[in-house]
């Protein structure tokens, strides 16, 4: 079962503007990429487990494309045909912006002309976990190269501290994962969708594996940008909500009189 409303219901569409509504997903991309300034005590914990996932998917970097190119034709890697660039339609392009970007806009306008606050929101929650998550990107790749897997099969650890250009060199971390995964999380964190979340999940993970399959990127590359995607959506539903609860809570503003008379 599907149940397509925000957690916090609202009964009609808010006079926000569009031009608000940018500027609120402006903010809210802000407050990932500057988080780590505002980090505490608690979130060590979090950051310790996704390096430790990554560096586990490190570890199987190089096992894990070379079982993939000696077993071309084995059930995990046929299962993934659909999403492979060789496919026929391009599903794996679900989490590039060419394709998340203009859907996320196709719902909002929908929600704008409908008065579906719920599909206003699910267009600007994906834009902005999008964004965040491709502004993420761009800084390391002003600072990182990696070679991806179909550059240096052999070689995982192939890095370097500058920065470039070259797509081939652009391995960390997946961006297609990141991306989906984003929207992905924000959708179940804001929603409630029942089944339809692990099978979101399950779609955009092996979007990810594809993109693996096809010597894209490392296993690490992956597993990062699916943890970082994730947190990115749900620390952006979470900052969503809480401006639904704050409105709900907000009294209305008194109406006051004010009088004067003048005496000679």
């Amino acid at each position: 079962m599907l149940v397509w409303g925000p957690r916090v219901a609202s009964a009609q569409l808010r006079g926000d503007s569009t031009w608000r509504a940018l500027q609120r997903l402006g903010g809210d991309a802000w407050s990932v990429w500057t988080a780590p300034a505002h980090a505490r005590a608690r979130d060590a914990e979090g950051v310790a487990a996704v390096v430790a996932a990554t560096g586990i998917a490190a570890a199987l970097d190089e096992p894990v494309q070379h079982w993939i190119s000696t077993h071309p034709h084995a059930w995990p890697v046929a299962m993934l045909a659909p999403l492979r660039e060789s496919a026929h339609y391009p599903a794996y392009e679900l989490g590039s912006g060419q394709y998340l970007l203009p859907i996320s806009a196709a719902l909002y306008l929908a929600g704008s002309f409908s008065k579906s606050q719920g599909l206003r929101d699910a267009g600007l929650g994906c834009a902005t976990a999008h964004l965040t998550t491709a502004g993420v990107r761009g800084l390391i790749f002003l600072f990182v190269q990696r070679d991806r897997p179909r550059l240096s099969p052999d070689d995982p650890f192939n890095v370097r501290l500058r920065g470039t250009r070259d797509w081939n060199k652009h391995s960390f971390f997946s961006g297609h994962i990141a991306n989906s995964m984003g929207c992905a999380s924000f959708l179940a964190h804001r929603f409630d969708l029942y089944l339809a979340e692990p099978v979101m999940y399950g779609y955009v993970t092996a979007i990810g594996a594809g993109r693996v399959v096809d010597g894209r990127h490392w296993l690490s590359d992956t597993v990062f940008g699916a943890l970082f995607g994730y947190v990115v959506g749900r620390t952006i539903s979470g900052r969503m909500l809480a401006r639904e609860r704050a409105s709900a809570q907000t009294p209305p503003a008194p109406l006051t009189f004010s009088f004067s008379f003048p005496f000679d």
